[in-house]
């Protein structure tokens, strides 16, 4: 696989949105904000200051979420 492939692999990995914890830090769920190949380390994450590489992360995949309800009012 060449590094194209790779960088597009990895891309589809760490969509914006997609759920991830810092592994040397645990417990915070942080959002992936950007993935851009171009910049080193490649990933930025909402509410957190500086990129990080992929190894530094653990995706969560298997999270349950409770989605917001929409109350609807009937006239």
């Amino acid at each position: 696989m060449d590094s194209t492939q790779w960088e597009q692999e990895e891309a589809k990995i760490f969509q914006p949105g997609t759920p991830v914890q810092l592994k040397q830090h645990g417990g915070k769920i942080y959002h992936v904000e950007e993935y851009d190949p171009m910049l080193v380390p490649p990933i930025w994450l909402e509410e957190y200051p500086k990129p990080c590489y992929p190894e530094e992360l653990r995706i969560l995949s298997d999270l349950f979420c409770v989605l917001p309800q929409k109350t609807l009012q009937i006239a």
